[in-house]
């Protein structure tokens, strides 16, 4: 019976993932997704106390799809100065592609929702970690010079966020958009003084 209930409920989240994504989190109804599922809202009620309880399953299900496809990224990298160009390509275009955990990310409309502050800063430890672990290794191997990896760590993903928005409003073409992106690894890189 368990594993019933986690498969309707699996089947809940990837149609209510459909309905959030076109519609946002305030527009999306429980009606929506009772239809678009093919059961009745008092049965969505019995998987979910709640549209926010469903959004929280969508965004931490996106969560766990973004952390999978980062570590097969940086794992097919074989040198910390890759996996830390790979990690920035890879944040930079996927992310904004699993819309409603960017949406988590960012929204401040979304802030009154409790979870979403508690998925933002545990994806903001997991992200300083990840780029940490990476910076140490470059440290150990005489690839990157820094003070600290932590410290290092927290520019660089604060960076990345930065650069979000940005990158989202441009409207150039893709050949624009990844010579932006070579000028942000050249310049994180090797900096902005003449050698």
């Amino acid at each position: 019976m368990v594993v019933v209930k986690k498969e309707v409920r699996s089947f809940i989240v990837g149609i209510a993932r459909r309905i959030f994504t076109r519609n946002g989190f305030k527009r999306t109804t429980m009606e929506e997704i009772a239809k678009a599922s093919k059961k009745g809202k008092s049965s969505i009620y019995y998987y979910f106390e709640s549209k926010e309880k469903i959004f929280q399953a969508v965004v931490e299900y996106e969560a766990g799809v973004l952390k999978e496809r980062l570590r097969r990224v940086i794992k097919k990298s074989d040198t910390p100065t890759d996996r830390l160009k790979a990690y920035i390509l890879f944040r930079l275009h996927y992310v904004r592609t699993l819309e409603n955990f960017y949406a988590a990310l960012n929204e401040e409309s979304l802030s009154h929702l409790g979870f979403i502050l508690d998925i933002r800063h545990k994806f903001e430890i997991e992200e300083q970690q990840l780029v940490c672990t990476i910076l140490g290794e470059g440290m150990e191997q005489g690839a990157f010079q820094l003070g600290s990896s932590k410290i290092g760590a927290i520019a660089i993903s604060t960076m990345m966020k930065g650069l979000e928005l940005p990158l989202l409003l441009s409207e150039g073409h893709r050949t624009d958009r990844e010579e932006l992106m070579d000028d942000l690894i050249r310049v994180l890189f090797y900096g902005i003084l003449k050698r």
